[in-house]
């Protein structure tokens, strides 16, 4: 971020205690005035206390109790293995420490659950939220001006399940911390590219292996680098050359990825001997020779086009890149079209009670130039055509925030779908 002067820095910090607020308040107003969701919800249950509980127990907790963890599956005879790795705790460890430090200054109770701290986990889900919009604009800023990339940037969080896991009821859950260390490594990808250097290699170098560490099939990130600018054989050899003379950087990446990985590393080795486990055992990707890639572009439940619309554009803009072979547009649809594959031989492809499809969510990133191209080149059309782009723009955004504030996922999956269920969503 050297190109940002300090008033500009000053800028994103006051933006950023105002899109803190702001948050905030519509969380507030989400959870008291449309669903009374006490906020121990950000936290009890399902995937999010898979995360937090590693947090309870390395702080506050005995050590010894970290193969008996109560949100885990079994693991032999009276040891427990968490499935979920602990990226999401590494990147809640400032907010958390700043809840219990809190609450024993103010003389309440100091045991990692209660409301303060679920409250800083809410907090940490905006602050990365914003933290990942703000690189994706400096990302984009490389391509295109000020205005098509603000646009851009506005519309992935206003109009994407971006804006329900980060403001209403999802920041326990991984996506948004994905989504801001995916959106870090690609600022700083392009940096090195441009320039190579042992700064740039570590400031991408961490965010992706964190990246990974909170969702193990986010390592299909890295093609966007080792991949860039290849369009033919000839630019692959070219940047499998580039790799092998810059060798020094592979390790130094793989030392990087070592390093953020030794606490869970530490984790597996103290519950199963082993430095190296698939926590998930029984479940896993069942559906390798027939994915389901219909549930997850298109299906009833959490499709991706279905629930997230705009993306239709988005992969129509990827789909001209390609053609035009911009912006290592080649590597981003291989990306894409992996997290897709991987993603329907899930063993549950609609990814459960979700908001659309939020496995996604950390591929985001990747869409915003194929997006910003199409606001950009939408300056181009006719007077009319901007007209209905905009009043689309702005349907995909209300269905969006509206399905948020509607969603109740017991009303969702347990009765019938039907069409008059989508229309309910545009209701006011």
């Amino acid at each position: 971020m050297e190109n940002i002067n300090q008033s500009e820095l000053n800028k994103l910090i006051k933006y950023g205690w105002l899109f803190l607020l702001v948050g905030l308040v519509i969380n507030y107003i989400y959870r008291q005035v449309f669903h009374s969701i006490p906020i121990d919800k950000m936290i009890l249950g399902s995937d999010m206390e898979g995360y937090y509980q590693y947090l309870a127990h390395f702080f506050i907790k005995d050590w010894e109790l970290f193969d008996r963890m109560p949100w885990t599956i079994g693991y032999g005879e009276g040891k427990t293995l968490s499935v979920f790795t602990c990226g999401v705790a590494i990147l809640w460890t400032p907010f958390f420490l700043i809840a219990h430090f809190a609450s024993i200054f103010l003389g309440l109770e100091a045991n990692g659950y209660t409301h303060l701290y679920f409250g800083m986990v809410l907090v940490a889900g905006i602050v990365y939220t914003y933290i990942g919009l703000v690189f994706l604009y400096l990302f984009l800023r490389d391509f295109f001006n000020h205005r098509v990339s603000l646009i851009t940037v506005a519309l992935i969080f206003l109009a994407t399940n971006v804006f329900f896991y980060s403001i209403l009821l999802g920041a326990g859950m991984s996506h948004v911390y994905s989504f801001a260390m995916v959106s870090v490594y690609l600022y700083f990808s392009n940096r090195f590219i441009k320039t190579p250097s042992l700064k740039y290699l570590i400031l991408l170098g961490v965010p992706f292996a964190l990246a990974v560490l909170i969702r193990p099939t986010n390592i299909i990130s890295g093609l966007y680098l080792f991949l860039f600018g290849v369009y033919n054989a000839a630019s692959f050899r070219e940047r499998w050359w580039f790799w092998v003379s810059n060798y020094k950087s592979v390790l130094i990446l793989l030392l990087i990825g070592f390093v953020v990985f030794i606490p869970q590393m530490a984790y597996w080795h103290f519950v199963t001997g082993k430095f190296l486990v698939y926590s998930y055992q029984d479940y896993g990707f069942p559906y390798w020779t027939s994915p389901k890639i219909g549930v997850v572009l298109f299906g009833k439940f959490n499709g991706w086009f279905t629930y997230t619309p705009l993306m239709i554009l988005a992969v129509t803009g990827l789909i001209f890149q390609v053609i035009k072979r911009q912006m290592n547009s080649w590597a981003v649809l291989l990306i894409i079209v992996l997290c897709i594959y991987i993603n329907g031989s899930w063993w549950w492809p609609t990814f459960g009670a979700a908001v659309g499809q939020r496995a996604m969510i950390d591929y985001l990133p990747f869409m915003a130039a194929p997006l910003a191209l199409g606001v950009q080149k939408s300056q181009d059309y006719y007077e009319n055509t901007r007209v209905f782009l905009g009043i689309l723009i702005l349907i995909f955004i209300y269905y969006n925030i509206q399905f948020g504030f509607r969603y109740n996922p017991g009303e969702w999956w347990d009765t019938p779908m039907s069409w008059s269920k989508f229309f309910d969503v545009l209701k006011f």
